[in-house]
């Protein structure tokens, strides 16, 4: 008996898919120090490409070549910015593939044109939603707060409690501060009296009167 060696052929679905990139390292298209967990996220943004299969070898090819150049502008600086660019770019090609299959619709299945319609909206959410992500984790989603230092003018303003001295002034305005007026008060006039009591003022009350008529002598009776 004799025994037949399996005939190996080399077919068209061994081809493998020629990705061509540009100049640079592995570590931007994932992000990490090791190559094979960048080569695995590659081939992982590949398999989630919409037209990306292997009936076409070529094709393939040619739409992993230009994405992954697009990944590498990116620049993912660790493994999750790597994960975070993969999944920007895989929704993006899903909402531009889903507002392809809403145009392609005939008129009459109208239905569908906006089920595609919905469908490429929730995929521009979910790229402005990682988008987001990608700003806050590189930091440039925090919020900055200048404080200013006010330079208030002394003759203008008053900063504290408002006091009374004799003489008076002119009314405190504070500032910034609404119906906040600290109003002087008027002085008093006062009298030469050292007790400085104050001077009586005018008024309609009765006061008494001194005699004007001068005493008159009577005669005695017979006189």
């Amino acid at each position: 008996m004799t025994s037949k060696k399996p005939h190996k052929s080399i077919g068209k679905e061994e081809e493998p898919v020629v990705i061509q990139t540009k100049p640079g390292s592995a570590k931007e298209i994932g992000g990490g120090e090791s190559d094979n967990w960048n080569f695995r996220q590659m081939r992982l943004l590949l398999s989630a490409l919409p037209g990306v299969t292997n009936a076409n070898k070529k094709a393939a090819g040619e739409i992993g070549s230009a994405v992954v150049s697009g990944l590498m502008d990116l620049k993912p600086r660790d493994p999750i910015e790597g994960m975070l660019i993969s999944q920007m770019v895989v929704a993006h090609e899903a909402a531009l593939d889903m507002y392809r299959r809403a145009w392609a619709q005939p008129p009459e299945y109208f239905e569908a044109k906006c089920r595609y319609l919905q469908l490429a909206d929730k995929a521009q959410r979910t790229l402005t939603i990682l988008t987001e992500r990608l700003d806050r984790h590189r930091g440039a989603g925090q919020q900055s707060i200048t404080v200013r230092h006010v330079t208030v003018n002394a003759d203008n303003a008053i900063v504290g409690n408002v006091e009374h001295f004799p003489g008076g002034s002119a009314p405190a305005q504070i500032k910034d501060q609404r119906d906040a007026t600290a109003h002087a008060l008027k002085p008093e006039m006062w009298s030469k009296d050292p007790e400085r009591n104050a001077l009586p003022i005018t008024g309609d009350a009765e006061r008494p009167l001194s005699d004007a008529r001068g005493t008159i002598a009577r005669r005695s009776e017979g006189q």
